[in-house]
């Protein structure tokens, strides 16, 4: 028997509108990291084990060049992974050629530490895309004004709902 969802249907449009904007995300043709997808990698990865306090593990290294092969990445893990460490890396890499970066992540405490853990200022969401709770357009920063950022990476994504993640 088919299963039948019923949630309420701002959820539904939300959903809907997460999975096309990622969809265009990834199918667009512009490409802010087109640089860097012609390294040697070899090289960048030993550099980079010079410049952070602890060598790459393998995963770490391949966490890395998916961050700039894709144009959505995900970096997943528990506590102690290696997570941060491989995020450190990848802001190495986008400061050698001066690409713009963006830091968020959902709460203030979430942010302040993910600046103090990357040497990079950091912002929650809301900042980042600008909410202002009243008056038309609640979000100033949206696709007819986005980001100039050549990568927005963002913290701790598991405690971003649906709403939010849609914006």
């Amino acid at each position: 028997t088919p299963h039948q969802a019923i949630y309420l249907p701002v959820f539904h449009y939300a959903e809907v509108g997460i999975a096309n904007r990622l969809r265009r995300i990834i199918d667009a043709p512009e490409d802010r990291l087109g640089a860097y997808r012609h390294i040697d990698w070899d090289a960048a990865l030993t550099w980079i084990d010079k410049a952070i306090p602890h060598p790459l593990a393998a995963r770490q290294r391949d966490a890395v060049r998916a961050a700039f092969a894709s144009k959505v990445a995900v970096l997943t893990g528990g506590p102690g992974t290696g997570k941060t460490t491989t995020v450190r890396a990848i802001l190495q890499m986008l400061g050698v050629r001066g690409a713009t970066v963006r830091l968020a992540a959902p709460t203030g405490r979430a942010a302040k530490r993910l600046a103090e853990t990357t040497g990079t200022t950091a912002k929650t969401l809301h900042r980042l895309l600008e909410f202002k709770p009243t008056g038309g357009e609640m979000f100033q920063r949206n696709e007819s004004n986005p980001l100039d950022a050549d990568m927005i990476v963002v913290d701790e994504m598991s405690m971003v709902d649906t709403l939010l993640m849609n914006h």
